[in-house]
């Protein structure tokens, strides 16, 4: 399951874990997303772990990938999402 809710520094929050190796991403920085034509749902693999993941799942080939860092972008604006006001509640959040 590449997303977890963890109980971090007070509060519930959803964490990324990686779909080969099972470990928290914890920086986008080190981490992709991945995804096949014929699949489109996205897996989050450690940077370390893709050719090991893609080896392991019908080929480097079969893969598309990008930059998680970029991802978050992403989903970011499909969802509409006020960055400012955002945070402001996941401060507020217990």
């Amino acid at each position: 399951m590449p997303l977890e809710m963890r109980f971090h520094e007070g509060k519930w929050c959803p964490v990324v874990v990686c779909d080969h190796c099972g470990e928290r991403i914890e920086s986008a920085c080190d981490g992709n997303n991945e995804w096949r034509q014929d699949d489109p749902t996205p897996r989050f693999i450690h940077k370390r772990c893709s050719n090991a993941f893609e080896d392991s799942h019908g080929g480097r080939a079969a893969w598309l990938s990008g930059e998680l860092r970029v991802f978050c972008i992403y989903l970011a604006d499909n969802l509409n999402l006020d960055d400012k006001q955002a945070r402001r509640l996941a401060n507020l959040a217990v």
